[in-house]
């Protein structure tokens, strides 16, 4: 079995999965809050005028409050499990080029 961290076809699995996965957040949370999850989406959303300072407080503060606990419930539910590492290989990042 091929590593999974040096595997392209594996790389394009999780790039999908993540993608999938942001679409389905935007368009559940696009009847709330315009579907802006992203703090700099918001930040935009304020410099355009689009929603008022006091909502994009809010939307901010809900935004890190749902990240963090994103975070404990991806903590407490992978406790000893294995998952591979992906990394950019260190050709690509123009800092180990010849």
């Amino acid at each position: 079995m091929s590593d999974a961290a040096t595997d392209p076809s594996s790389l394009v699995i999780v790039a999908v999965a993540n993608t999938f996965a942001l679409s389905s957040v935007v368009y559940v949370a696009a009847n709330i809050s315009g579907g802006h999850v992203n703090p700099a989406v918001t930040f935009g959303m304020v410099v355009c005028g689009r929603i008022s300072v006091p909502s994009a407080l809010f939307y901010w503060i809900s935004q890190m409050l749902a990240s963090v606990m994103a975070c404990l419930l991806l903590k407490v539910t992978t406790v000893a499990q294995h998952f591979p590492t992906y990394a950019i290989a260190n050709e690509m990042t123009g800092f180990g080029a010849s």
